[in-house]
């Protein structure tokens, strides 16, 4: 990438960050795009303030040739967010190519078609980066998977679904056989066994 595009996007950063910006968030209802571009404060705003800061993180390498590292840590919250927000690889990794888009933009309104080698390098980097943040939502996906495998192995699923554990359910299931039979006149009158549901 060239040092006149460079420029470029340092001078319109401000701009494009605030147009790439509001292309992720506006895939949320108008109520909640609203209060996470206008509330600032990180803690009450914590997807409105992981966008901006992964964005701006990551604008921030694209526009630097001499960086090659795309992974920094407010883009790998940025991608955890995707992540747990149960959304496709393809929308998760869609954003970056939006960039592509807005600088395009840009040039044309500078009329700085000279600058055509310099974009291509430019639109090489982007390309680039899609697959590394791909890499990084489909790790943060196993992560999630791998959690929710040991919860239901451990049974400690029962606190998020509310279900109960398998091993509950086996003994369950024996003991109301065990109580049928009773029933049947296996055991004495009105005697039933407690049903027990806890896991372990």
């Amino acid at each position: 990438m060239g040092k006149k595009l460079q420029q470029l996007l340092l001078e319109k950063k401000g701009e494009i960050l605030e147009k790439w910006e509001d292309s992720i968030l506006s895939c949320f209802a108008p109520d909640a795009f609203h209060i996470f571009k206008k509330q600032k404060d990180q803690f009450a705003n914590p997807i409105g303030h992981k966008v901006r800061t992964g964005l701006d993180e990551l604008y921030d390498v694209l526009c630097d040739p001499s960086e090659e590292e795309v992974v920094t840590p407010d883009l790998e919250q940025l991608i955890k967010m995707r992540a747990v927000q149960q959304v496709s690889a393809a929308d998760a990794v869609s954003f970056i190519f939006k960039l592509k888009e807005l600088v395009r933009k840009e040039l044309l309104k500078k009329g700085m078609t000279e600058l055509y080698n310099e974009w291509l390098a430019f639109d090489a980097r982007i390309d680039a980066a899609a697959l590394v943040i791909f890499d990084m939502f489909m790790a943060s996906k196993e992560q999630i998977y791998k959690v929710r495998v040991n919860e239901f192995q451990h049974g400690r699923h029962i606190l998020v679904d509310g279900s109960i554990c398998p091993s509950a359910l086996v003994r369950r299931n024996i003991q109301t056989a065990a109580a049928a039979a009773g029933e049947a006149g296996n055991a004495p009158d009105g005697e039933k066994a407690p049903v027990d549901n806890t896991c372990g």
